[in-house]
């Protein structure tokens, strides 16, 4: 009797084993799924130039960090046209006092590269408004997301930044059912 237990105790241990790495399994193929369709929206948005960067942290230029509200500090990029809206805190070459960068405006000279052995892709564009005031911004986005920016012009100094990228979701328009209308 005392051998039977064992034998019944035994093989619901290794039982119970089993289906927990079953679920264990599934569980890293289901994030690993996720991942890489992750991976492919940020692929085809940077591809098709429709992304939103929302900046977590500002970097000045001589050390120090500030936290950022991702709300009120972005990057909009929507195929021609470009919208920067973030804090500024550094040197600026203009008699009025610059706080923040808010600038509504087209992107000329949009490159992308890739560098496929780090999984980055590099873009460079000019952002100019219609007041003829251009802004060179480089962006390096990482395949899971994770964007570092940089603003220059001429009357502010370099400024980087970090935060995150998300795809602008593109509706389909439905067409309309064809035949008579009621």
């Amino acid at each position: 009797m005392k051998k039977l237990f064992i034998i019944i105790t035994a093989f619901m241990v290794i039982s119970s084993c089993v289906t927990t790495k079953e679920a264990k399994l599934a569980r890293v193929e289901i994030r690993n799924e996720k991942k890489l369709a992750k991976q492919e929206q940020i692929k085809n948005a940077v591809e098709s130039k429709k992304f939103i960067i929302k900046l977590e942290r500002l970097y000045f230029n001589y050390g120090g960090i500030a936290d950022l509200f991702p709300r009120s500090n972005y990057i909009i990029i929507d195929g021609e046209r470009a919208i920067i809206n973030t804090a500024y805190f550094g040197r600026q070459y203009d008699i009025r006092r610059i706080a923040a960068i808010d600038i509504f405006g087209r992107n000329m000279n949009y490159e992308v590269t890739k560098d496929l052995s780090k999984g980055v892709y590099q873009i460079k564009m000019t952002v100019r408004n219609a007041g003829n005031t251009t802004f060179d911004v480089y962006l390096d986005i990482s395949k899971n997301g994770y964007c570092t920016a940089s603003v220059s012009s001429l009357k502010i100094d370099n400024i980087r930044y970090s935060g995150f990228v998300e795809p602008i979701k593109v509706e389909t328009n439905a067409t309309p059912p064809e035949g008579d209308v009621i």
